[in-house]
């Protein structure tokens, strides 16, 4: 290779990102697709001594890569084929994809650069996981100084011998594309639907509400692994519990409940996605931050209404309450119990009733929930205990139990009516 190969794809951005590392001419093959769109793909195998981890943004890659987020055992072994068979690297790990604006090589210096655009359609599609190890093993060599600025003598032996194998995709633009070369490559685990649904934007709406409040900015996450103590399948699935959808008449004019937010949690982003449900997710977002907050005071205040409901029962004593306090992870309320989901699904679930909606089609409270709760939960406890002994106290078969849910939001709605025709 004589010349210098340049390919670049129409991109435009005020600032670019460049990136450079020396690779020998024996270590990069050059692959051109003329079918119109003057794809070339790149491979190329440089050595950790001159590859830098962490170097280029991983933006398009669907999950989240924080170095916080990497002491799993696929990280591990990665970890560990790096200083202990550093010459198999190459064979034991798939490597890294970029999708790049551009890529140069220099025959004369062995030096490669690629050019990273816009992040939002070039960084790391594949292989975050293997690069974020790779920048912990170099600063862990470095010892406190910056990995380049070591001399060639001062890095370790294993990272003159591990190469990396990189593929470079030059001229795809499309996120809706590089989605599709992210879900294909990301075979070995497979990405999360939801943090697919992230990349396409799905919950940015939701996203925008929430990363505004001061309650619940920074406490969630939108795609795996992006360490946060509460993940956007949770938020819609406390969301699910209100959609309008369970006012309605369902096959054989069965009544409706809201047993898939306790029983498909995982399965939310779907939910979100579906023409038919989207809109009733959206309607909700005037009280989407009162949603979440009521499911916290709820969840604090089950004990102090289940003591009423009870006359000084222990809840300690039931099944799936553990008898220890948590603090729980939306607003950073401390609870005094640990309490299964099963009971508090379905309790907070009758909150539906409270729910009404205005002439644009989006919700409003007929009463304020808080004070409802405060007023009427012990009474909602007592339904809800009654409804669970019925199941021989499995609060797991309450939060799949379309009768249990019935039950509280039947009585629920007549407490409401009872408050508004007072």
């Amino acid at each position: 290779m004589q010349k210098s190969i340049q390919v670049a794809a129409p991109i435009e951005q005020a600032e670019k990102k460049t990136i450079k590392f020396r690779v020998g001419k024996d270590h990069l093959r050059r692959f051109e697709f003329p079918n119109g769109e003057s794809i070339v793909i790149y491979h190329l195998y440089p050595t950790l001594a001159e590859w830098m981890g962490k170097e280029i943004p991983d933006e398009v890659n669907p999950r989240s890569h924080d170095l916080d987020m990497i002491s799993s055992g696929v990280a591990r072994d990665i970890r560990r084929t790096i200083e202990e068979s550093p010459s198999d690297f190459f064979l034991a790990n798939r490597g890294a994809t970029v999708i790049a604006d551009s890529l140069r090589f220099d025959p004369s210096r062995s030096e490669v650069e690629i050019v990273i655009a816009d992040p939002d359609v070039n960084g790391l599609a594949d292989g975050a996981t293997s690069d974020a190890v790779i920048e912990l093993v170099q600063r862990a060599a470095a010892d406190g100084r910056s990995f380049k600025s070591l001399t060639y003598e001062e890095i370790p032996e294993n990272l003159k011998k591990a190469r990396f194998h990189v593929e470079v995709i030059v001229g795809i633009t499309g996120r809706e594309r590089i989605g599709v070369i992210a879900r294909g490559r990301n075979t070995s685990r497979q990405v999360k639907s939801w943090s697919l649904a992230d990349f396409r934007g799905a919950f940015d709406w939701i996203a925008e509400i929430l990363e505004k409040s001061p309650v619940f900015k920074d406490r969630i996450g939108y795609e795996e692994n992006a360490g946060k103590p509460v993940t956007v399948l949770d938020v819609i699935s406390l969301m699910t519990l209100f959609s309008r959808e369970w006012d309605e008449k369902g096959a054989g004019l069965k009544r409706k409940a809201p047993t898939v937010a306790y029983s498909s949690k995982g399965r939310m982003d779907t939910r979100l996605q579906d023409p038919k449900l989207a809109p009733y997710y959206r309607a909700l977002a005037p009280i989407l931050e009162d949603i979440l907050k009521l499911h916290d005071h709820v969840y604090a205040g089950f004990s102090e209404a289940y003591k009423i409901a009870m006359n000084g029962g222990k809840l300690g004593r039931r099944r799936g309450v553990e008898n220890q306090s948590i603090r729980l992870p939306l607003t950073g309320v401390e609870a005094p119990y640990e309490l299964a989901n099963g009971y508090v699904f379905p309790l907070l679930a009758a909150f539906r009733s409270l729910v009404d909606y205005d002439d644009d089609g989006k919700a409003k409270w007929k009463l304020d929930p808080f004070k409802f709760f405060d007023s009427y939960g012990p009474e909602l406890v007592s339904v809800l205990i009654e409804q669970v002994d019925n199941l021989y106290g499995n609060p797991q078969q309450a939060g799949k139990s379309r009768a249990v849910y019935t039950s509280l939001h039947d009585r629920a709605k007549l407490l409401v009516n009872d408050e508004v025709n007072a």
